[in-house]
């Protein structure tokens, strides 16, 4: 790692302390512990990280704080900051020769596909040039020819079809403007049967109303007069029955007259005749 006691401390690239002990970690010793300080008021909180690295290959290594954030919680004097793992010149050369490693088998495949590719983009080529040979271009301008002939042929159709089109919109206009005056007569129409109802609305509501008043009354009054036959229902009852009672005497009086007329001119009926024997 090569870092040692007395190495620059920096906070986001400033200067702001020193590094004052490297040593093994007393509670795993396949950790290295190094121990720093820093200037008062340094902001070093829990979103800072600590990495070992240079500034320059010519540079000693220093250890760089990260400025983590500002809402974060700041770091009191003997709490650990985290660390990022810094890679060892042994280990980038180590990856170094896996990637040249990698990139000789790259090269390696490349140059077994790169035969087959050139043999597809000769053959591409090939099939271009037989397209664009003379003969297939012989054949499109025979082919250009024949739509050419077939438009100087059909264009008075299609001059006749557009006409033919216009005229039928010419038509459609005046279809359309014969149409306005009908639906102006609708729309006045509809409005004058607006006012018709309007005008027709206030007496047939007021002749509801006056039609409704008088059922109720008429209620009323049949309420009254089931009320009265109800109290004298009794009375009613033998009214009706004297009124029988008269009829039937009635009845017989005329039977009576009818039998006996002098009844009502003499007071003493004379006595039977009797038979001569």
């Amino acid at each position: 790692m090569g870092l040692a006691p007395g190495a620059a401390v920096l906070f986001g690239g400033i200067k702001v302390g020193q590094v004052t002990a490297v040593r093994p970690w007393s509670e795993d010793p396949t950790r290295i512990e190094i121990v720093f300080a820093v200037k008062s008021g340094t902001p070093v909180n829990q979103k800072s990280t600590a990495r070992v690295g240079s500034i320059s290959l010519m540079t000693t290594p220093a250890l760089t704080i990260a400025t983590g954030s500002n809402e974060a919680r700041r770091l009191i004097a003997g709490e650990v900051v985290p660390s990022e793992e810094s890679l060892s010149l042994e280990e980038i050369e180590g990856r170094v020769a896996k990637l040249a490693e990698s990139a000789d088998a790259l090269v390696a495949e490349l140059r077994r596909e790169i035969p087959a590719l050139s043999g597809d983009a000769r053959t591409l080529f090939a099939n271009l040039n037989q397209i664009s040979g003379a003969q297939n271009q012989q054949r499109i301008g025979r082919i250009l020819g024949n739509v050419d002939t077939m438009l100087e042929r059909e264009s008075p159709k299609l001059a006749q079809i557009t006409e033919q089109i216009s005229e039928l919109a010419k038509h459609a206009d005046k279809v359309v403007g014969s149409v306005e005056p009908v639906v102006n007569h609708v729309d006045q129409t509809v409005a004058n049967v607006d006012k018709t109802v309007n005008a027709i609305r206030e007496p047939l509501t007021k002749d509801l109303t006056e039609l409704g008043n008088t059922l109720q009354a008429a209620q009323s009054v049949l309420k009254d007069v089931q009320n009265v036959v109800s109290s004298n229902q009794a009375d009613i009852g033998e009214t009706v029955r004297n009124l029988r009672s008269t009829s039937e005497n009635v009845r017989v009086m005329s039977e009576s007259l009818k039998q006996r007329p002098w009844s009502l001119i003499r007071t003493k009926q004379p006595g039977d005749r009797r038979v001569p024997k």
